[in-house]
């Protein structure tokens, strides 16, 4: 009897030494360096079970055996807390390190970007077109409601989140630039602003140019002349929806339309195109100087002037330096 005592107490050490050693070996191999020697995208769908969920670790070379994967996710009470997603899993990548990713959902985050003075129709059109941003298609033709920047996203993002994301930071960009412009500025609302750094963004390419160039918009409308500016020409013919690609004509300058700067008084009836929080900015609180008239230097700059003299004789040279190109 006491032989039979002995035997199955030395069987139920074994057993629980085996146990022990396969726990000890299960959270080594759990820890253990991945097989991948590159990063991998995995795509985690709804409901999709921790079988499946391994056979495509497996396949993408991410871990080395599917059984051990799965064993481990159970042991570790992971398999109700996997959540869906699109994953980046970095290169020997361990299984612990693996499931950290699932189990927080933090999916993989893309970026697009939206370029400043972009037409609605354009950005609309860019969103549309990107593949990777779920969703149905939008459609949207208000100008100037949509914020250029760099903005991200992942799975779960649709195209109508991404959509309005942009309309909000326009308006916060907005709402700050009217609290914060200038006492003086001849403007009587918030989306006038807008208008007027929509012409800004079309005319001017860098920060300082777009100051200087708002405040001679900003002059020319307290001095009652008209703006006359060539963008608002090219928005009279185009409506935003495609590229002139050709220079203006003494013709074109005569076209009738709300949008022509060079026959209408004051500002256009809406923007003509997404402007940036600087032109915005701009505009809100532009450089103080007399400038009435400015033109192109031909070298990404402009030239400024106070008066029309002054103005003639640079557009003389801008003209003969296009020659020359």
């Amino acid at each position: 009897m006491a032989t039979f005592i002995s035997n199955v107490l030395y069987f139920f050490l074994a057993f629980l030494t085996l146990i022990l050693i396969s726990i000890i070996s299960l959270q080594l191999y759990y820890d253990k360096t991945g097989p991948s020697d590159q990063d991998q995208l995995l795509i985690v769908s709804k409901g999709q079970s921790v079988a499946s969920i391994a056979s495509h670790l497996s396949d993408l070379n991410l871990i080395e055996n599917r059984v051990v994967f799965m064993i481990a996710v159970r042991l570790n009470g992971f398999h109700n807390e996997i959540k869906f997603g699109e994953y980046m899993i970095p290169r020997a990548a361990s299984i612990r390190e693996i499931m950290d990713k699932l189990v927080s959902g933090v999916s993989a985050q893309y970026t697009i970007t939206i370029p400043e003075g972009l037409s609605t129709n354009s950005v609309i059109d860019l969103i549309n077109k990107d593949m990777r941003i779920k969703g149905d298609l939008i459609h949207f033709e208000d100008e100037g409601e949509l914020a250029p920047n760099t903005y991200s996203f992942d799975i779960t993002t649709n195209k109508e989140d991404l959509f309005l994301k942009m309309k909000r930071e326009q308006n916060k960009i907005l709402d700050f630039a009217w609290e914060k412009r200038a006492s003086d500025l001849p403007l009587k609302s918030a989306y006038e602003l807008l208008i007027l750094a929509s012409i800004v963004e079309k005319e001017a390419g860098n920060g300082e140019d777009k100051r200087k160039v708002a405040s001679v918009f900003l002059n020319r409308l307290n001095k009652k002349m008209r703006l006359q500016s060539d963008p608002t020409v090219v928005f009279s013919l185009t409506e935003g929806k495609e590229t002139l690609n050709r220079d203006l004509t003494k013709a074109d300058l005569k076209i009738r339309s709300p949008f022509n700067t060079y026959r209408i008084e004051g500002l256009p009836p809406s923007p003509i195109c997404n402007p940036s929080k600087s032109s915005i900015y701009a505009v809100a609180n532009p450089i103080q100087t007399d400038f009435l008239y400015f033109v192109a230097d031909g070298r990404g700059g402009h030239n400024f002037s106070h008066s029309l003299k002054q103005h003639n004789s640079f557009v003389k040279e801008y003209r003969k330096l296009k020659k020359k190109k």
